[in-house]
């Protein structure tokens, strides 16, 4: 018997080391996996705060194969981009080609796919081999295990908070279906039925050929593959930034469209500020280039504020692509996560648009009307007066069909749709959205008197509106002022009116003040208006603004 519990106790031994082996292989072949398909990690932070942690090192395999995988997606949008161009050229100079040529032309890429394909297996082996990246699987996994969404504990918790990586792998933080918030139903412009696109197939399939292979790259650059891959370490510093120095906390929300929208988020709520700014949260929109991680985020986390980026899709970690209806749907599931799982009000949030970014905080204003205030810098009334500025005259009406089909960025449309208070900073050097930086043809002008006209009918008449323009024309504040004064404006008497109006009639607009005004009166309510609306800067289009330019307008836009 002894002789038998010994050979039982070998035989089970080295079963369970034979086991034990084959657990190891098979998590070995799991891991290779995971390294050959796992996202690329840019960055380590370590516990405690202040720090900005370290880039992340990777061995000579995984290096060398990060370049040709980056050099192989670099040629792959530009493939995408010029060979449609490519094939019209070939087609009208040799006809169409024959078969063998175009299997001829399939065996000489062939090597693409395999060389592709082999340096995606030779960065999995270096990863393997390394042992941060092994460190940094182990909690993506424990991420990924948690059943509750990942949250700034959770990130803690897991470790997973402690690396920068693309997002593409990160869990989702928050879904669009979470949120009991409705934005407030809009009327859909009407579609075209498919006899009506039938009936212009020709002219229809050309625009969308332009909208999808010309406009969107040049309306939104950062879109752009070779963009991204440009500023990608750059991004990666600037998350460091807000990491290191404001406690920021990336997230990953699911819009309803399916799109993966990357944002951050610095809580200043609970800060020493006597005028409890922290307790308000700033929306930020980027422009057609510009990310959170290098745009516009600090200027109102410098001015005391609570402040949540996002990038628009298609933008660095941003799935998707940046047309109006995705647009809207980051914006959306933004605004949602703001409320439904940080906690703000609506009347606590501030939308800040720069540029492009103007339209989407116009549809979130526009959907949501309780938004506290609404700042719009350097932004402009309608894209289409931009885009034909800018083309041929014999292409005007193949344009304007295409934008207003596929990029109908009316930001003034929707403004009109907003009540609450707004601020518009004009950029008077602004070459962007003018023509040749002649500040009377900013869009900033045209924005201003149309969301006026709207709000106040009976002030911003035709007989009136030639003395704002004049006000608009002027180049430098000294002029603007010698203007207003010319019209003797007593800025005590205007506001004191539209204050009265406003404690009997209530904010709800359009108000009717003005019906029994003279014109002279009106003019002087007209300027003082706009001086309450509009902010003159002088800087060109993409000088940063000064965090004491953020100025959050009150109710009735009574600023000075």
């Amino acid at each position: 018997p002894t002789k038998f519990n010994r050979l039982a106790h070998t035989l089970y031994s080295i079963e369970m080391d034979e086991l034990d082996t084959r657990g190891r292989q098979t998590s070995a072949v799991i891991k290779l996996f995971q390294c050959i398909s796992g996202p690329r990690l840019r960055r380590q932070y370590f516990l405690g705060a202040g720090n900005e942690g370290m880039r992340y090192k990777p061995n000579k395999m995984e290096h060398y194969a990060n370049n040709v995988i980056q050099a192989a997606r670099l040629l792959w949008s530009l493939a995408v981009y010029t060979t449609p161009l490519y094939v019209v050229y070939y087609m009208m100079r040799y006809g169409l080609p024959s078969v063998a040529g175009v299997l001829s032309t399939f065996r000489n890429l062939a090597f693409v796919p395999i060389s592709f394909s082999l340096a995606y297996i030779f960065r999995g082996v270096g990863r393997f081999r390394n042992q941060t990246y092994g460190e940094f699987l182990r909690a993506l996994n424990a991420a990924k295990k948690l059943k509750t969404k990942i949250g700034p504990v959770e990130a803690r918790m897991t470790g997973i908070g402690g690396y920068d990586f693309e997002m593409s792998a990160h869990p989702t933080t928050f879904a669009h279906n979470e949120s009991n918030v409705r934005p407030r139903k809009i009327a859909s412009p009407r579609r075209r039925g498919l006899l009506e696109w039938l009936l212009k197939a020709p002219i229809s399939t050309a625009r969308f050929m332009a909208a999808h292979y010309v406009a969107r790259r040049l309306i939104y650059p950062g879109s752009l593959e070779v963009f991204n891959l440009a500023v990608a370490e750059g991004l990666s510093t600037g998350r460091s930034l807000f990491k290191r120095k404001y406690d920021g906390h990336r997230a990953k929300l699911l819009a309803s469209d399916g799109n993966s929208i990357d944002c951050m988020f610095v809580d200043r709520r609970g800060s020493p500020d006597v005028t409890a700014k922290g307790n308000k949260l700033v929306i930020c929109c980027e422009g057609n280039a510009a990310y959170y991680e290098l745009g516009i985020m600090e200027i109102p986390i410098k001015a005391g504020y609570s402040v949540l980026g996002w990038n628009h899709p298609g933008f660095a970690d941003s799935s998707g692509l940046p047309f109006p209806s995705q647009e809207f749907n980051a914006i959306d599931v933004v605004v949602r996560y703001a409320v439904s799982e940080l906690g703000f009000t609506f009347q606590d949030m501030i939308l800040f648009a720069w540029s492009i970014g103007g339209y989407t905080a116009s549809c979130a204003a526009m959907s949501y009307p309780d938004i506290g205030a609404v700042l719009l810098d350097a932004t402009f009334d309608d894209i289409y007066p931009l885009v034909q500025s800018r083309i041929h005259p014999l292409l005007a009406d193949f344009c304007y069909g295409m934008v207003r089909e596929y990029f109908d960025l009316n930001i003034a449309e929707q403004m009109c749709k907003y009540p609450g208070p707004v601020l518009i900073i004009r950029r008077s050097l602004d070459e962007m959205m003018s023509v040749n930086s002649d500040i009377s043809t900013n869009r900033a002008n045209f924005l201003l008197i149309k969301l006026l006209q709207n709000r106040y009918p009976n002030v911003a008449t035709e007989q009136a509106l030639p003395s704002l323009w004049q006000w608009l024309r002027a180049e430098t504040e000294t002029e603007r002022s010698a203007f207003t004064a010319s019209v003797q404006m007593n800025r005590s008497v205007c506001s004191a009116k539209l204050q009265s109006y406003m404690a009997e009639y209530g904010p709800a607009y359009p108000w009717t003040i003005g019906d029994e005004m003279t014109n002279p009166e009106k003019i002087e309510l007209l300027l003082f208006l706009a001086e309450q609306y509009m902010l003159n800067y002088d800087s060109t289009h993409c000088v940063g603004l000064p965090w004491e330019y953020f100025r959050v307008p009150g109710n009735g836009n009574f600023l000075h």
